[in-house]
């Protein structure tokens, strides 16, 4: 019996505890009633939380005191970090310890708990790692609130995550150990600072994630600075912005703002709120897929200009088929503004279009070609608008000479000799110095050859090793067939891929190709000094070219530069191209045609 009766006394204290107080209003007779109902949003389960996001990482002053005053206005129960709060990387205790009160003299004036995370600024070394333990005590930890676990984790665990970003096996046995003493909460709440997600290395992490999958949970992140919202076996996984870290802050499209995360726990699950500092978002404010698909149109540009190439003389009037794609499932608003240049008029200055979604469209753009001016491209800048994003580039359009790739006469021996090649057909001049180079492509029936002649009164190769901090040559080419290569489309990683390069520099009265680890198989070259400053000979092996057009290739796109630096120049040399560099996007540059 007194047993029964301290069970019905449990049960009904904890309905008394979890219940929602009802008001007390007014009698009136009607059966209507001015309201809607009287289930006021008060259970006692509920509460509120606070997220800050990156404050350093050249933080801008005044930005974090901003944040604090709004989360004071608020009034959540607490406030947690997920790290970088000084800006760190510095073995100076003194400077550390002075960064630590800076940031303390301004969290004191939150009226609620703060509950710090460690960030990569915050834990960049072992004095630094020390440091935190002597002043936190630990650099992970848990707390739990109203049948809700708080796990406070530590992404930069050993004081390495910059070289290797994932948890220690201590730390990973900790969440193991915490999760299973705590079976049967409500809700789990992880806090980090980098997404190790997107770590593919971080073997420990994805055990957690494993250890999680089972849970209801959210985990929250910064340290990109730009914020997405990513989604996890059915949880939300958040990458915040900033409160005062660097920022770009080109809004809302982009992820990039000042905010900082308002977090409602309810009975059903949390629900999310950003508070923009000048306003209030919900949580799909941007979402990972948004992001990935604006860096898709890197790789892959909606609008495109068709190249215009030409043999001997240009026409007076060329025209260039823009064609306009839309491969998502949002309908998109396209503006391109043309702005005239040297010798170049096109016929219209504005394009607009509506693309609903996996539509296409083109049009003809007459352009007149000002014969007897020097010319200077077409400014096109391209605006792309959805209802959550937005993406803008710059297109650079002009006409396009086309060059063709002569047949050696002679065999070629790749050793910077160049007496096989007779005249080299194009050539740069620098117009603030002496510098140039002549250079030419050849082929045989297996190779592709490359020579570059460089006129330098003073060679600056100290190293012994190629690098970009010393003269050299450098040849960039996209073997792609030419509606990719022409167009700048490339993996979002450019350079590397489908852009593929060759350095030589002269360390050394003969020498070899650089960064030989980062080539494709195949790719040789050799130079060696001249009277008047130096040349390099590069082989590419057709086959190379037949891997990404067939047997039957057809182009290939060509650019050549020089780096010259002179006795006592500070900081990078100088940089002398044939061409424009291709992220500057000019389509059709330098490309070279198999006769």
């Amino acid at each position: 019996m007194r047993t029964s009766l301290f069970l019905i006394i449990s049960i009904l204290a904890s309905i008394i505890t979890f219940a929602q107080e009802k008001p007390t209003v007014m009698t009136i007779e009607s059966p209507n009633k001015p309201w809607t109902n009287l289930d006021f949003n008060n259970d006692s389960r509920n509460f509120h939380f606070v997220v800050t996001p990156d404050h350093t990482g050249a933080h801008r002053s005044g930005i974090l005191q901003k944040g604090i005053d709004r989360i004071n206005l608020m009034q959540p129960e607490f406030v947690v970090s997920v790290g970088d709060l000084i800006e760190g990387y510095t073995p100076d205790q003194n400077d550390i310890e002075n960064q630590w009160t800076e940031f303390n003299n301004s969290i004191k004036h939150l009226k609620m708990p703060f509950f710090y995370v460690a960030g990569n600024h915050d834990y960049t070394n072992q004095v630094m790692a020390g440091l935190w333990q002597q002043k936190y005590g630990t650099d992970y930890y848990y707390f739990t609130y109203k049948n809700v676990l708080f796990l406070c984790l530590n992404s930069e665990d050993g004081a390495t995550a910059l070289k290797n970003p994932d948890f220690s096996d201590k730390q990973l046995a900790f969440v193991e150990k915490t999760l299973a003493e705590n079976p049967t909460v409500d809700w789990t709440m992880v806090f980090m600072h980098q997404p190790l997600w997107l770590t593919p290395t971080a073997k420990n992490w994805q055990s957690v994630e494993k250890l999680l999958s089972s849970r209801k949970h959210s985990v929250f992140t910064g340290h990109t600075h730009q914020y997405a919202l990513h989604t996890r076996n059915k949880n939300d996984y958040f990458v915040l912005s900033t409160m005062g870290g660097v920022n770009s802050l080109r809004g809302k499209k982009y992820g990039e703002f000042d905010h900082f995360l308002w977090v409602t726990m309810t009975t059903d699950g949390p629900s999310f709120a950003n508070l923009l500092l000048d306003g209030v978002e919900d949580k799909s404010v941007q979402t990972a897929e948004n992001l990935d698909r604006i860096d898709s149109f890197n790789a892959n540009p909606p609008v495109c200009f068709e190249p215009y190439f030409y043999s001997g003389k240009p026409d007076k009037t060329a025209y260039w088929k823009v064609e306009f794609s839309n491969n998502t499932k949002e309908d998109h608003q396209y503006l391109v503004n043309l702005t005239g240049g040297k010798g170049l008029k096109p016929s219209q200055t504005k394009i607009t279009k509506k693309l609903a979604a996996g539509e296409k469209e083109e049009l003809i753009l007459p352009v007149q070609l000002i014969h007897g001016e020097n010319s200077s491209p077409i400014i096109a800048e391209v605006t792309l608008k959805a209802d959550k994003y937005e993406w803008n580039t710059k297109v650079h359009v002009q006409p396009n000479e086309k060059f063709f790739i002569d047949e050696t006469a002679k065999a070629i021996t790749i050793d910077g000799n160049l007496r096989e090649w007779d005249n080299l057909r194009f050539f740069k001049q620098d117009s603030a110095s002496t510098t140039g180079f002549r250079f030419d492509v050849r082929t045989d029936d297996k190779f592709l050859y490359i020579a570059v002649d460089v006129t330098d009164k003073d060679i600056q190769a100290p190293s012994t090793h190629a690098n970009l901090n010393q003269d050299g040559a450098f040849v960039v080419f996209d073997p792609s067939q030419m509606n990719k290569s022409a167009f700048n489309l490339r993996n979002p990683d450019g350079m590397g891929r489908e852009w593929l390069f060759m350095i030589a520099s002269p360390t050394a009265n003969e020498f070899e190709l650089g960064f030989k680890e980062h080539m494709p198989p195949g790719l040789t070259g050799k130079g060696r000094k001249t009277a008047k400053g130096y040349a390099v000979e590069y082989c590419i092996p057709q086959a190379l070219l037949q891997r990404f057009q067939g047997t039957d290739w057809k182009n290939i796109r060509i650019n050549i530069a020089v780096a010259d630096k002179n006795t006592g120049d500070t900081g990078e040399p100088r940089r002398i191209s044939w061409t424009p560099d291709w992220m500057g996007n000019y389509p059709g540059s330098g490309m070279f045609f198999r006769k």
